[in-house]
């Protein structure tokens, strides 16, 4: 999951980013969830998601030619009635992934090669990916 840069994603495309700590910067017992505002079938919402998952969100949005909002309006649009929009969204995204997926991709990345660690591979990976960390 490659990050666009912001002036890629364009201003308007992206909610705000919150500051975002670091375990070690957290007291016990505290979120490193980040809150933002997407507007939502013309209405104002709050939504907290791990930072990775508004990359992604925003990686999406520009890559399908909308924006944060358009995506979220269209995901409440057609999500089942019980799921909160945060599920919804997060269900999102690992599925637009996994139909990105395939298997020359998978070899690719290291997946099911004895003696890798896709674990930390995989937790590492914005780090490793240059994702911005304000």
């Amino acid at each position: 999951m490659r990050t666009l840069p912001d002036e890629q994603r364009g201003e308007a495309a992206v909610p705000p980013r919150s500051k975002r700590f670091t375990s070690e910067d957290l007291p016990d017992g505290s979120s490193t969830l980040v809150i933002r505002n997407v507007v939502v079938l013309g209405k104002r919402t709050s939504l907290r998601m791990e930072p990775e998952m508004w990359d992604a969100l925003a990686d999406v949005a520009a890559r399908e030619g909308h924006n944060v909002h358009d995506i979220c309006t269209q995901i409440v649009e057609r999500k089942p009635p019980a799921a909160s929009l945060t599920a919804a969204i997060r269900v999102f995204l690992v599925n637009y992934y996994r139909l990105a997926a395939t298997d020359e991709g998978h070899a690719r990345a290291g997946h099911g090669q004895t003696g890798m660690d896709i674990i930390a591979a995989a937790l590492n990976y914005a780090a490793a990916a240059g994702s911005p960390a304000e």
